[in-house]
C-alpha cells in the first residue's frame, strides 16, 4: 500500500517546495490551503491518508481548530498529525501536543531534509 501525505500549507512557494520533497522519496502527496480543502478531501478521499502535514496559520480557520476538528472525529483521529508551522512559542507548540500532534517543527529550525527524516519516521510508526 502506498503512504499518503495531506499537506496543508497557504504559501504556494513552501507547499510546492515540501510537495516536491515529499514526491522525491516515493511519497503520494495530496495538497490542501483551508480548513474546506481539508474537510472536502479527508471526506471523500477513496485512499486513505497515512499522515497530515499541518500549518497552523491559514486563511478563515487556524491549523488549531483543524487539528481540534481531526481528533474528535472518530474515523479522522488515527491519522498523526505533524505540525509545520513558524508558530515558535512554547504556549503553541504545548498546545498543538494537547490537541493530539505527533510532532511540532518550526519552519524556520529545520531543513527540508530534516522535515523529510520526519516525515518518514511517523509513516514507519503508523505502518508498524
Amino acid at each position: 500500500m502506498e503512504n499518503v501525505v495531506l499537506l496543508v500549507e497557504d504559501d504556494a512557494f513552501i507547499k510546492q517546495m515540501y510537495s516536491n520533497k515529499i514526491e522525491e522519496l516515493g511519497i503520494s502527496v495530496i495538497l490542501a490551503s483551508n480548513y474546506d480543502e481539508v474537510k472536502n478531501i479527508l471526506l471523500t478521499q477513496k485512499e486513505s491518508v497515512n499522515l497530515i502535514l499541518l500549518d497552523l496559520v491559514l486563511p478563515n480557520v487556524s491549523g488549531f481548530d483543524i487539528l481540534e476538528w481531526l481528533k474528535k472525529d472518530s474515523n479522522l483521529k488515527k491519522i498523526p498529525v505533524v505540525v509545520l508551522s513558524n508558530l515558535s512559542s512554547q504556549v503553541d507548540i504545548e498546545h498543538a501536543f494537547k490537541l493530539g500532534a505527533v510532532d511540532y517543527i518550526v519552519k524556520s529550525n529545520y531543513t527540508p531534509s530534516e522535515v523529510m527524516h520526519t516525515v518518514q519516521k511517523h509513516l514507519s510508526n503508523n505502518n508498524v
